[in-house]
């Protein structure tokens, strides 16, 4: 998806690395890619910028790797394996001379980013989401982990990120209840620095796909929409967002869904990513606050090591 998305805003995709040398040298002969390696510093010498899209548990070395060789970074969620990978990042990351971003593509959704500009004058005291997944990985990699190969039990750091964008808060506590070894099922509750608490269930569904529903609620408002990958028709789909204020129910932004001759949602959700991301690097005048930082990353990783810290000692797990 990576390699459309930049070719869609007019970059060159110039290498491509892989773990399996064949396999790598097949993908990029099938997309027109020019070199093929198994390499990151051979990589890093054959372009200017470097999407970290490898697995979870190697994301930290490939984005220092690409930042030591003076490359920018947009790295895929989650931001690593654990918090003190992701606490090394950022400390690395302040260091870098090049832009280092991550990938949260739900900020890129014109539906939430409506949500969120109607949020910014009201204030939320409750988040509820519940969110069933029929992609959870269940690969073990420790026996009794609560991590398989997946950092963030198969997407959860996707919603934890979104919710804090759109509410512009930070996570204060955490306290969670985890099924699965590894973890399939999460309930979390999460309070904010407003006050407000996220109350967020993630479940493995055996419907196929991802189907979310979320809440939030005000003193005298709610708003809510629905929204995932649906098989059927083979791409994302998201309600229109909808608002109760004044007595009555109200559309505040359209839908998505996929159209006949038009880029699939999630799919132009990367491309306006690689757009933003193209942007920080010739020099955009401002910060765009819809690409997430590795700061705002690494608090969505504090919230998951919380989140087992939480499920282990059978308490509300505080992060101020």
């Amino acid at each position: 998806m990576h390699v459309g998305a930049f070719r869609a805003v007019g970059a060159e995709v110039a290498a491509l690395c892989g773990q399996q040398a064949g396999h790598t040298r097949e993908v990029a002969a099938r997309e027109g890619i020019a070199l093929a390696t198994t390499s990151v510093r051979e990589l890093c010498e054959a372009v200017d910028a470097v999407v970290v899209a490898s697995p979870d548990a190697l994301h930290r070395e490939h984005v220092e790797l690409a930042l030591d060789a003076g490359r920018a970074v947009l790295c895929e969620k989650p931001l690593t394996r654990t918090l003190e990978e992701a606490r090394a990042l950022v400390e690395r990351v302040r260091r870098a001379t090049r832009p280092c971003a991550v990938n949260f593509p739900y900020r890129m959704l014109p539906p939430l980013q409506a949500l969120r500009g109607w949020l910014s004058e009201r204030p939320v005291h409750h988040l509820v989401v519940t969110l069933r997944n029929s992609f959870v990985p269940r690969e073990v990699v420790e026996p009794g982990a609560p991590q398989g190969r997946s950092a963030d039990f198969g997407g959860l750091s996707h919603v934890l990120d979104a919710a804090l964008w759109l509410t512009g808060t930070r996570p204060t506590w955490v306290q969670a209840s985890l099924s699965g070894r590894p973890v399939h099922t999460a309930a979390l509750h999460v309070g904010l620095s407003s006050g407000a608490v996220l109350v967020l269930t993630h479940a493995a569904s055996p419907e196929p796909g991802l189907h979310g529903g979320w809440s939030l609620l005000g003193e005298d408002w709610e708003a809510g929409f629905s929204g995932g990958y649906v098989p059927a028709r083979e791409g994302w789909c998201v309600s229109p967002v909808r608002c109760f204020e004044s007595g009555a129910w109200r559309d505040l932004a359209p839908g998505l869904e996929p159209r006949p001759g038009a880029r699939e949602p999630w799919a132009e959700a990367h491309v306006e990513t690689a757009r933003r991301f193209l942007a920080r690097l010739t020099g955009a005048p401002a910060p765009d606050v819809a690409l997430a930082t590795v700061e705002e990353a690494a608090t969505v990783q504090r919230i998951l090591a919380a989140a087992m810290a939480s499920e282990d000692e059978g308490r509300r797990v505080p992060l101020d």
